[in-house]
Parts: structure tokens; C-alpha cells; sequence
């Protein structure tokens, strides 16, 4: 395993901190606006990964989801969307807190929120690692939003969160 599931979910709230002051930034004009991203907007790209997140956690909690569609919106304001994202932030790294390792091979299976519903299982490892996945990629949807919104966002590489956090690196400035 590359990386604990838990500094994975820790990384992730640094990340989303990260993004959302700089979506604090824009007005809800240019938060909302129809950028022809997957999900439409940043609003929507924020709401598709609140989702996922609620989703991915609660098949490990054995919890039905309650979502039909992938781009369902729950929150249509940033404010509450943000709150919520940041509590479901700290649901994970709750729960990945106590994860053994050696528990990674077992499977977990869901059905799929796909048109037509596939049952699939899969190693926690892979599906931790999906969910990782996930939430970068479509984080780097929104920070390219932001960046055509005239904010320059902020790094939200995993190199730089270690760096913040844990000194992991050494670095050395860039003279001249």
C-alpha cells in the first residue's frame, strides 16, 4: 500500500480547505455559472465529489444509498456545501483512523450508480485508492474553474500537503 487510507482522508480535507478559500473568493455568480465542465459549475463539481464522498463511506458503513444519479445536487449554496464537505472530511478520517492494513485485501461490494447497475467487488485497497482518485481528479476540474475565474488557486499536490504538514521534504528555494 502506498499511502495509510488515513493520511489519504487527511490529505483530502487539506486539499479541499485548500480549494474552497479559494471558491470563498468568487461570487456566487461565478461559482454557479456554466463552465461546460462535466457537472456544469464548480457548485456542481463540489456537489458531485460531497456525493461521492457520502457515497463511498457509507457502503463501508453498510448504509443504502439514498442517491439515484451521480450529479444529484445537495447543496445549491456554497456556504452550506462547504460546512458539509468539511464535516463529511472529518466523518473519513474518523473512520480511517483505525484501519489495519493487513484488512486492505478484503472486498467490499456495492451496485453501481450507473444507468444500468452493475455489482461490483473490489479490495478495500482499490476502492480507497479510487476514492482518492476520484476526489483529485475532479478537485482539478474546480481548481481549473477557479483559475478561469481570474483567482490563481492554490497547490493541492500530495508532495505539498506532506510538505505542510509533516516536513516529509526537504526544500530548497528557487534562487534568482
Amino acid at each position: 500500500m502506498l499511502a495509510h487510507p488515513n493520511t489519504l482522508a487527511e490529505y483530502n480535507s487539506w486539499a479541499n480547505r485548500r480549494l474552497y478559500a479559494s471558491c470563498a473568493k468568487l461570487t456566487s455568480t461565478q461559482i454557479t455559472e456554466d463552465r461546460g465542465a462535466f457537472f456544469n459549475s464548480i457548485l456542481g463539481t463540489l456537489n458531485h465529489i460531497l456525493l461521492v464522498d457520502i457515497l463511498y463511506r457509507g457502503r463501508l458503513e453498510g448504509v443504502r444509498p439514498t442517491f439515484k444519479t451521480l450529479d444529484e445536487i445537495l447543496h445549491h449554496d456554497f456556504r452550506s456545501l462547504s460546512t458539509d464537505q468539511a464535516k463529511e472530511d472529518q466523518r473519513w478520517i474518523a473512520l480511517t483512523r483505525t484501519i489495519d492494513s493487513d484488512t486492505m485485501d478484503e472486498t467490499i461490494g456495492f451496485w453501481t450508480l450507473l444507468d444500468k447497475p452493475d455489482r461490483w467487488e473490489v479490495p478495500k485497497h482499490i476502492y480507497f485508492t479510487n476514492l482518492c482518485q476520484h476526489q483529485a481528479h475532479h478537485r482539478g476540474h474546480v481548481h481549473n474553474m477557479v483559475s478561469q475565474s481570474g483567482i490563481e488557486p492554490p497547490p493541492i499536490g500530495y508532495i505539498e500537503f506532506r510538505i505542510d504538514t509533516d516536513g516529509a521534504f526537504v526544500t530548497t528555494q528557487a534562487y534568482g
